[in-house]
């Protein structure tokens, strides 16, 4: 099924082309292997090494460190494409290959030699929520917690981790002293936790840490300056949200592809002289669901075009402009939802079957609607500044 809304060039067309070419030969058999997956709550594993192979887990990393260099509108449409296969496989993939912006503040000695001295072909995991306690120690802290939903059906090359500085005074702003920790996946204890509504391949676990030396050098600031040398890692914080939306939308046009398949065979109860898609009501009502889909993906190209170019050019947006971007993420989860549930609706008792691809992308949209991404007040922020408030943070 193609889209109305073809999506805009690409700056890096041929790098965009490389990664989405080789990604579009995995995609039948990740869709085909959807259910298999959900069963064992884990993307196979030859699956995520074919696209491990395909360069989708360093397709935002830096070419000067063997990444492909990728910005967040080109490899969201990677993620779009392969949530439309599977809904676990897209959010895997944005999970692994777009949390390094979270680690960017860490020193770029320790990036460019310790982390990726041998090539950008690494995945990660771990949690962004301040969930752990360090105690500063010399050369380091030492940590402990216990952190949830650190997605990822494979064993990592690095995990990531936020804590909290014990003893240490607030920041200028207030807020206490948070900072973010890379170290290796042996130095964390992984439970068993992740069996939730959907998204249910994705191995969003707990981990734990139990009072863990982590050098300083492996540590930085959240929010803090940038030593990733590529662009899209000089954005404000929080820039990863198209991800989520692109796994919401590929779900979105995944629903559309099963949808179309029931109006070419499925036949009313009360009235099997006719298909389904041959009702003028039906049809009607599937055109304007197409529509709004395509919609939401032009709104997430549009806004993330505007902050990247800003980003090009060495910018920073305007809180107009940013808050378009992270206003529109809050949107897109949320109108996701309705449109799921009326795509069920259109689907009649079919869709409702655990054997049928409809409801395992319903409820893959529903968890992801769940996220910080499309629950953090940007619409409100977004209002204020279309109301002439200057000072929104």
């Amino acid at each position: 099924m193609s889209t109305v809304l073809q999506p805009t060039a690409s700056p890096d067309q041929a790098a965009d082309c490389r990664v989405l070419g080789r990604v579009r030969a995995h995609l039948p058999e990740i869709a085909a292997r959807s259910a298999e997956a959900e069963a064992a709550r884990a993307v196979p594993a030859d699956l995520i090494a074919a696209l491990r192979e395909a360069g989708v887990f360093r397709m935002s990393l830096p070419r000067a460190w063997g990444g492909e260099q990728l910005d967040l509108v080109d490899s969201a449409r990677v993620v779009r494409e392969i949530s439309r296969a599977d809904g676990s496989a897209g959010w895997t993939v944005q999970a692994a290959s777009m949390a390094w912006f979270f680690v960017r503040s860490l020193p770029h000695e320790t990036l460019a030699n310790e982390v990726f001295g041998d090539g950008a072909d690494l995945m990660l995991r771990g949690a962004i929520a301040p969930k752990g306690r360090a105690t500063a120690v010399a050369g380091g802290y030492r940590l402990s917690g216990r952190w949830p939903l650190a997605s990822g059906s494979f064993t990592p090359d690095w995990m990531l981790a936020e804590f909290v500085v014990e003893g240490a005074p607030p920041l200028p702003d207030g807020r206490p002293d948070m900072r973010v920790a890379l170290f290796r996946p042996e130095q964390a204890t992984f439970l068993d936790t992740w069996d939730a509504v959907g998204l249910r391949a994705t191995q969003s676990t707990d981990f734990t840490m139990d009072d863990v030396f982590v050098p300083e050098r492996f540590t930085g600031p959240l929010v803090g300056g940038n030593n990733i040398p590529a662009p899209f890692y000089g954005l404000p914080y929080s820039a990863t949200g198209s991800s989520h939306d692109a796994v919401i939308i590929g779900c979105l046009e995944g629903a559309l592809d099963d949808l179309a398949e029931l109006a070419a065979t499925k036949r009313p109860a009360f009235d099997p002289r006719l298909v389904i898609g041959e009702d003028p009501v039906f049809q009607e009502k599937f055109a304007e669901l197409h529509l709004r889909t395509a919609a939401l993906n032009a709104l997430l190209e549009q806004t993330g075009r505007v902050v990247m170019d800003r980003a090009l050019a060495g910018e920073e947006p305007t809180a107009r402009e940013w808050f378009g971007y992270t206003g529109g993420h809050q949107h897109i989860h949320h109108e996701g939802i309705r449109l799921l549930n009326e795509l069920m609706t259109l689907s009649g008792s079919s869709g409702l079957y655990s054997s049928h691809p409809l409801q395992r992308r319903w409820r893959d949209v529903r968890c992801v609607s769940q996220h910080v991404a499309g629950n953090n007040g940007s619409l409100r922020r977004l209002g204020a500044v279309l109301s002439g408030r200057e000072d929104v943070r």
